[in-house]
């Protein structure tokens, strides 16, 4: 199972803030298969990399089967 809760990612540029991905929560049960579809720039490459953890959320929780992102090493 995947669960996203309250998934924030932001980058800074040109000392302002720009939110990528903002307040994202979903679950994804065990055999179900789902798609990422939006306009170009929406951040649908980056939620990917966040739950895959090749980028770090800002702010918010990734826990897949149960294991909580946060509280793993970065080893």
């Amino acid at each position: 199972m995947i669960e996203l809760y309250n998934i924030v990612k932001t980058f800074k540029a040109n000392k302002e803030n720009i939110h990528a991905v903002n307040n994202v929560s979903l679950t994804i049960n065990d055999g179900e298969i789902y798609g990422i579809i939006g306009y170009s720039g929406a951040g649908k490459s980056t939620l990917i990399r966040l739950i895959n953890q090749l980028e770090v959320q800002t702010a918010g929780d990734v826990i897949i089967n149960g294991v909580n992102f946060k509280e793993l090493s970065p080893k």
